[in-house]
């Protein structure tokens, strides 16, 4: 008996065709998730953001709106100038990094300020 052992190219081509079936459903909903996650780390960075500038606003108060409605407005540069925020910010979307002119507002509704970044 001399068989030869090993698969034939009918066997391989088959095997790399269920492969390439198999990456095809699997690519859309790998991607989905991709883009998911990205989109939940931007946000989570955008909160820190605000959260920051709560952090600035309860240092420095006398600088806060003081009547209702009354608006401010401080620069992402100006956080990390001050350093409430780490230079080091990348957005996870695009993967570069967040413009120093980012924008967060702050207004006075009642007796609470409210911290929105303008993106």
């Amino acid at each position: 008996m001399n068989a030869e052992k090993g698969f034939t190219l009918v066997e391989v081509l088959s095997i790399i065709v269920l492969l390439g079936l198999v990456a095809l459903l699997a690519f859309p909903s790998v991607d989905k998730y991709l883009k998911s996650a990205k989109q939940e780390a931007y946000n989570t960075q955008v909160n820190n953001i605000a959260l920051s500038a709560q952090n600035w606003g309860v240092d420095n108060k006398i600088l806060l709106p003081k009547n209702d409605g009354e608006t401010m407005e401080i620069t992402l540069g100006y956080l990390m100038d001050q350093g409430y925020v780490d230079f080091d910010i990348v957005n996870p979307i695009t993967k570069k990094p967040l413009s120093k002119e980012l924008v967060i507002l702050i207004r006075k509704t009642g007796n609470i300020h409210n911290y929105e970044v303008l993106d």
